[in-house]
């Protein structure tokens, strides 16, 4: 089958290439996915760049890809939960990595189907930027009423952390630029800044929470915003031990 490969670390363009490798087994608790869309995130290209082979060594050529969606086509003897032709979506663990394939070998406890109002595509731009929502909301213990500030409305995690906090009752402060304002306003937030034109630390203040997915000065800056007590989440910087615990 075909696959997308990590074959070098550095740029892009020189070190990826699509390989031809064995079409996957499966153990008694898997299915196998015909992938219908695959999704890519920022870890991917830290990955092929290198930026992560001290905490995530890879043995190259490694195929790239967290996020999938597609078919059943196949499933183990133990595999209750899904039947062939079934619709799925997952986030495969890091030692199943390797989404940009014509198949998809993996763990039934990591997948879901795929809700019929959304297509294929869609459901493979979900899992990572979810996960890394939630978790990352859940971990500074946003409940309602809080008062949050996402940075980067507009983009996959922003656009999902948006209106997951909605949910959850907080009221949401976020920055775009003029172009995304009424995508993001649709999304729920109760306070679009324009970072073109409005400086959102005279706007966004004393609050609870600050998601920051930019990092640099926008980290430092979000200690000067929230109130005594409040949380700063942000996806820059090293990785902590939790981190460290989940990559192993």
């Amino acid at each position: 089958m075909k696959v997308l490969q990590i074959i070098k670390y550095g740029e892009l363009k020189n070190s990826l290439s699509i390989n031809e490798i064995e079409k996957p087994s499966i153990k008694a608790s898997d299915i196998l996915i015909e992938t219908k869309a695959a999704g890519l995130n920022p870890i991917d290209y830290k990955m092929v760049s290198g930026g992560l082979k001290d905490m995530v060594p890879l043995s190259l050529p490694s195929t790239i890809g967290f996020d999938v969606s597609g078919v059943v086509v196949e499933k183990g003897a133990e595999v209750t939960k899904f039947e062939l032709g079934d619709a799925v979506y997952t986030r495969v663990p890091q030692q199943q990595m390797g989404t940009v394939a014509e198949y998809v070998a993996v763990d039934t406890s990591v997948v879901s189907k795929k809700p019929d109002n959304i297509s294929f595509e869609e459901s493979a731009g979900l899992p990572l930027v979810g996960l890394t929502s939630i978790q990352a909301l859940e971990s500074v213990g946003l409940k309602e009423n809080d008062r949050v500030l996402i940075h980067a409305g507009s983009g996959g995690v922003g656009t999902f952390a948006i209106q997951y906090a909605k949910a959850k009752g907080a009221f949401v402060y976020t920055t775009t630029s003029t172009t995304n304002v009424d995508m993001v306003k649709a999304l729920g937030a109760d306070r679009v800044i324009d970072y073109k034109t409005e400086d959102y630390k005279t706007i966004a203040k004393d609050l609870d929470n600050v998601f920051d997915t930019l990092g640099n000065n926008y980290t430092l800056e979000a200690f000067e915003i929230i109130k005594e007590g409040g949380k700063v989440c942000t996806f820059e910087g090293l990785p902590d031990e939790d981190l460290q615990s989940i990559w192993g």
